[in-house]
């Protein structure tokens, strides 16, 4: 299957959330998936710290042929507290070089990407700003994809930057709105199953981070590594988002008419047989939300796929782009 990802990647900025560079490799060394292009936007870090740590990433995973793109460095609106939020982690340091962005911005890309697939699937797995402005500059694209998978939302629990909102729409909350209004029916992998997911130390005992990548990751995610004796380390947000986009047997989905409150980012689902204190508005569904997680067949896929990567013997078999992986 075609994919292009859109993301925010962290990994690379000490102190950030490594779990979109995670969901990179997951990608790019799965069978079944071919990486048609990256885009960047801003979330987890300012965009320049996005752009130079997926540049990175792809050269440690030695999948530089898989085109890059720089996007939004802001939200549609600049609201105040996401820039705030960007300003402070301008100021973290990295272990990565600037990449300086060429060729067609993200929006660009996408739209260049889904007219030459013959079915692309998008996955976002950060806030949704290129997602949003590539809809809009091109209508007809919501006929030219075929799925797009979305790590975003909390509906039936909290939310993990404000108690109900979570990152991702809080961040772009009008560009959540605008990518469920085009029409799509994105899959929604918010909280409610991200939270029942994480990086055990456990999982990571037997590593010995000696290939490349490994080595990346060790230096990079040092903050975030669970110690030793942890049963629960960082939750897998995007890596489940892009397993869900060729294992969706890994999630249940429901429809339902989604809506994002665009002063707080709150993320408000309808979802059958539940009591609602609040009318739904008379309008169709428009998104598939995801509600249960097979936990273990996931945590085997991601061992299999991303955690052999961390050692030089399994990486060496694995990361060499093959011949549909362009």
């Amino acid at each position: 299957m075609d994919v292009l990802i859109d993301t925010d990647t962290g990994m690379g900025t000490l102190g950030s959330d490594p779990d979109d560079g995670l969901a990179i490799a997951l990608a790019l060394v799965s069978p079944e998936v071919t990486v048609k292009a990256i885009t960047c936007v801003m979330g987890n870090v300012p965009l320049s710290h996005v752009h130079a740590n997926a540049a990175q990433l792809l050269r440690v995973l030695g999948r530089t042929d898989v085109p890059l793109a720089a996007g939004a460095d802001r939200p549609l609106l600049h609201r105040r507290d996401p820039l705030r939020w960007l300003e402070q982690r301008a100021a973290c340091e990295r272990v990565t070089a600037p990449a300086p962005p060429d060729g067609p911005s993200a929006a660009e890309r996408i739209v260049q990407t889904a007219n030459a697939s013959d079915g692309l699937t998008l996955v976002a797995i950060g806030p949704l700003t290129n997602f949003a402005a590539a809809f809009v500059a091109e209508p007809a694209l919501a006929d030219r994809v075929e799925r797009v998978v979305v790590m975003g939302g909390a509906f039936e629990v909290p939310g993990n930057v404000t108690p109900t909102a979570e990152f991702n729409f809080f961040m772009d909350p009008e560009a959540a709105q605008i990518v469920l209004d085009a029409g799509v029916e994105p899959v929604l992998v918010g909280l409610d199953v991200c939270h029942r997911t994480h990086l055990s130390h456990a999982q990571l005992a037997g590593a010995r981070f000696d290939s490349e990548f490994g080595r990346f990751v060790q230096r990079a995610c040092a903050d975030w590594l669970p110690d030793a004796g942890s049963d629960s380390g960082p939750h897998l947000y995007d890596s489940l988002a892009v397993a869900a986009a060729f294992r969706p047997e890994l999630l249940t989905l429901e429809p339902a008419f989604v809506q994002v409150e665009p002063a707080a980012g709150t993320s408000v689902a309808w979802l059958p047989n539940r009591p609602s204190a609040w009318s739904r508005p008379e309008r169709p569904d428009n998104a598939l939300v995801a509600t249960d997680v097979d936990v273990d067949a996931f945590a085997a896929l991601f061992a299999e796929r991303v955690l052999a990567q961390l050692d030089r013997s399994s990486a060496s078999s694995r990361t060499s782009p093959g011949p549909s992986n362009t």
